[in-house]
């Protein structure tokens, strides 16, 4: 029973030592308009047996299509409350996790009361000593002049294209768009507006994307709009049909247009043109086909996790495994790799990493109170502009396709994410401080 008028999010006294069950509950006085929306929807769309199209009363509709009305519910409901409040407390409770939250039960009582039901593994053990002080040497970058001619010539590029951007033009192809949203009955009334979280969306560009395309190319800073678009319809209610209006207001942008040294800098906190250019050279630097940046990166998170105690629960372990296996199978030599004699070690070992590189960023990010800023959402975000600069991000980016198709992110699950990588940054920097 949800005990408080606000969104809470709690942790279940079944929680374990290894796991922790999370419930976050939405109370009926945030539901209950939508309910009632969604009714009125079906009433409109249902053919019923004995009434013309769209004059079925309502209450038969609320009773006989209650399944329908309350499936929409929790679609709608884990993308505007389920999955944000979950990360953000998380985030503040600083728990460190073993792997992604899991959903394993929505709820939904007589009166309208919703509750998502998630599950995380958390470390069994976690012990870091003084890290700062560990002895690191990082990888030389390759000395050949052509490098430095390659980052000199990209940032005079990239700050001529800057110069010519003009923002009047809206938001185009391949730009990074945060935006509101929350959907209006018909009278216009606002149904979850006071509890929305913005999303971050990117404009695609295959054919897929056109749904959103013609929604936001255009558009710009400050700028409200009404849409029924498929896109957002199923984005809210995945596999169902529906039929919502929905208001959206833009409230930032990172342009594909340009790449911006300014939040670059700030980022990592670079004070002149020559740190600049190293910085940047690091991505530029390859050793076997692999960045000077992410060898720095790697070897200083497997420095500390040897030099630490770090003891993760075997259930963890199970389901990375069977992550890295679900997404090598959609690659086309997957089968090579599974030629290899020790292919399901190797498939062990690769999450056993991947989940303590996790324990050891999210831990001393938590230890440290490193924060994050808009600024440092709209850097990272730029990083996923730039082929190149896709190496200054240490953890695979948050998957953003369905079916090819671009959708939105949530904005807590992009700032934990954010949160990692600014930790990354952070433990390299005072391993190679001199």
């Amino acid at each position: 029973m949800v005990q408080s008028d606000k969104i809470c999010c709690l942790i279940d006294p079944a929680s374990s030592n290894n796991s922790y069950f999370f419930k976050v509950m939405i109370p009926s006085h945030i539901t209950e308009g939508f309910l009632n929306l969604a009714a009125q929807n079906h009433q409109n769309h249902i053919h019923s047996s004995g009434f013309k199209k769209g004059l079925a009363p309502l209450s038969y509709i609320q009773e006989h299509f209650k399944d329908h009305i309350l499936k929409h519910l929790k679609d709608l409901g884990l993308k505007f409350f389920g999955i944000n409040n979950l990360i953000k407390h998380i985030r503040i409770k600083k728990i460190v996790l073993a792997g992604d939250p899991e959903l394993r039960d929505i709820e939904v009582d007589s009166t309208g009361n919703l509750t998502y039901v998630f599950e995380v593994y958390v470390p069994k053990e976690i012990y870091i000593q003084s890290w700062k002080y560990l002895p690191f040497r990082p990888v030389a970058r390759k000395k050949y002049r052509d490098i430095d001619k390659q980052v000199t010539s990209f940032i005079q590029e990239e700050e001529a294209i800057q110069k010519n951007y003009n923002p009047e033009k809206g938001i185009q192809v391949g730009d990074w768009v945060l935006f509101k949203t929350w959907i209006i009955d018909r009278q216009k009334n606002p149904i979850f507006q006071e509890n929305t979280e913005p999303v971050w969306l990117k404009i695609g560009d295959e054919e897929p994307d056109i749904e959103f395309q013609n929604i936001f190319l255009g558009k710009k800073v400050g700028e409200t709009l009404h849409t029924k678009d498929s896109g957002i319809q199923r984005y809210f209610c995945e596999n169902s049909y529906a039929d919502y209006t929905f208001v959206i207001q833009i409230e930032d942008i990172v342009p594909t247009q340009y790449f911006s040294f300014d939040i670059f800098k700030q980022y990592f906190k670079i004070k002149n043109n020559k740190d600049l250019i190293n910085k940047i050279t690091e991505v530029f630097s390859f050793n076997n086909d692999i960045s000077q940046r992410r060898i720095i990166a790697y070897e200083a998170l497997g420095l500390i996790i040897r030099k630490n105690q770090i003891v993760l629960p075997d259930q963890a372990i199970i389901t990375k495994r069977r992550q890295i296996l679900y997404d090598l199978q959609s690659k086309s030599d997957f089968m090579v790799y599974k030629l290899d004699p020790d292919f399901d070690q190797n498939i062990t070992n690769m999450a056993i990493r991947q989940l303590l590189d996790n324990v050891i960023v999210e831990t001393i990010g938590y230890q440290d109170n490193i924060s994050i800023s808009n600024n440092d959402i709209k850097t990272i975000l730029q990083f996923t502009q730039r082929p190149r600069f896709k190496d200054f991000l240490y953890f695979p980016f948050l998957k953003t396709q369905i079916q090819g198709q671009e959708f939105p992110v949530e904005y807590e699950s992009l700032y934990h994410y954010a949160l990692k990588e600014k930790s990354v940054n952070h433990i390299i920097h005072h391993l190679t401080k001199k």
